[in-house]
């Protein structure tokens, strides 16, 4: 594994770097990435809007797959994380009622075949870890920056109580309740709506403190592997994350989701949540009674049809804002980290402000077939890990059973050719390539 300031300190300086002005809306993962990956090629006049008027950690864990390794080296930022990560060695996927192994997939050929293993780490480290990058090499933070309107012709926003900004380039990463997304599909006639998948999440996160106790319990915060229990309109995954030192459980389950937000700090009933998984394995059931009161949080799933574009004139859309995706193949931040490593290659390689059009457009020519197919994985794997007992269920377990020998597995996340096609592109090679072709 190579080291990732060294990948960093070799990236080309931009032609532009001192005349270009770039706004990015919205400091989540897919915004800093998208600032690191303007900073560390060299761009001076990054500014950041926030419209929180802090940052803070957020979230659980998140999953750091292959490709997102890369990119995260690119940017000389993978190596922050590793003291808190924790390196998968696999993931098994096991009935929910008796945790019976329907299949065991080794992630030991992943740095062999793609250069780089699977990560899981804290979401906030991984927030941390892009902010504190952006800063240090330039990117300017503007927090409580709550964006009234964009003029998509002229590059200006307009922050509430201050007067307009010019930027060469807004790049909106919103989010997947995108304001600026909204405003653009207007402008073309379409209406912009996020679509309910039916399924909500929980997350609990347990100490390891609440887990040495128990033998069962240690064995899973002890062992590098990604946990799915796969259930009747559910699944839950389950892992260890900050050196194994907490444990991660995020639930997927089918719900009835009204009055629920995409909001992941929205409090939820432990008793409502016991309930739900009644009768499942008690490994897992020991776990979920272990939840803390008061802090576990319940969410709705929402997904975005694909976008006929993700352009308009000086505005372009990225990660969530972009392609909005359900969890379940580990796609969604590393896709956002994609975008931000592609853009920024791609206006590094522009000699005058007459280019940058032209970058946008190879932007979303390499982006969006890449990120719509990955969110139609995720959506595919969410409806075979979830299907009712029954025949179906149990030609999906025999099929799951069979993939441990290599043939196509249901659960996209741990299916070879799935893998290899999410992993084995360098995306600022591919970048780097399609430019020089012109």
């Amino acid at each position: 594994m190579a080291s990732a300031d060294m990948a960093a300190a070799l990236l080309p300086r931009a032609p532009l770097a001192h005349s270009l002005s770039l706004g990015i809306v919205g400091a989540g993962i897919g915004g800093l990435a998208s600032a690191v990956g303007l900073v560390s090629r060299g761009f001076r006049h990054v500014t950041v809007y926030e419209a929180a008027p802090e940052i803070g950690e957020v979230g659980a864990g998140i999953q750091v797959a292959p490709n997102f390794c890369r990119v995260l080296s690119h940017f000389g930022v993978l190596d922050r994380l590793t003291p808190q990560a924790v390196r998968l060695g696999g993931a098994s996927v096991r009935r929910y009622v008796n945790n019976e192994e329907l299949n065991s997939t080794s992630f030991a050929n992943l740095e062999p075949d793609y250069g780089w293993p699977a990560f899981v780490v804290h979401r906030g480290d991984l927030h941390k870890a892009l902010l504190d990058r952006a800063l240090e090499l330039g990117a300017q933070l503007k927090v409580g920056s709550h964006i009234e309107d964009v003029n998509f012709e002229n590059g200006k926003v307009k922050v509430k109580g201050h007067p307009e900004v010019q930027h060469d380039v807004i790049i909106a990463a919103d989010g997947i309740k995108s304001a600026i997304r909204s405003k653009m599909m207007a402008r073309r006639g379409e209406v912009d709506e996020t679509i309910p998948t039916g399924e909500a999440a929980y997350r609990v996160i347990l100490q390891r403190a609440q887990m040495e106790s128990d033998p069962d319990l240690k064995q899973l915060i002890d062992n590098p592997t990604a946990i799915r229990w796969v259930g009747p309109d559910a699944h839950i995954v389950a892992y260890p994350i900050k050196a194994h030192e907490a444990f991660n459980i995020v639930s997927t389950h089918i719900s009835n989701t009204v009055g629920l937000t995409e909001d992941w700090t929205a409090r939820a009933s432990k008793e409502v949540m016991l309930k739900r998984f009644d009768g499942w394995n008690e490994s897992l059931m020991k776990c979920l009674r272990l939840a803390p009161e008061g802090e576990l949080v319940e969410w709705a799933l929402r997904i975005h049809l694909p976008l006929t574009g993700w352009i308009d004139h000086k505005v372009v859309l990225l990660g969530d804002a972009a392609h909005a995706t359900l969890p379940h193949i580990a796609q969604g931040a590393a896709q956002a980290g994609e975008d931000g490593a592609v853009l920024g290659t791609l206006l590094a390689k522009c000699h005058s402000k007459e280019d940058v059009p032209h970058a946008l457009k190879m932007y979303e020519r390499l982006r969006k077939p890449r990120a719509d197919w990955a969110v139609e994985m995720a959506r595919i794997t969410g409806e075979a890990l979830h299907i009712p007992d029954g025949a179906a269920q149990k030609a999906r377990d025999e099929a799951l059973k069979k993939a441990s020998t290599g043939s196509q597995s249901p659960d996209r996340w741990g299916d070879k050719a799935t893998q290899s096609k999410l992993y084995g592109l360098d995306v600022v090679k591919q970048a780097d390539m399609e430019f020089s072709k012109l």
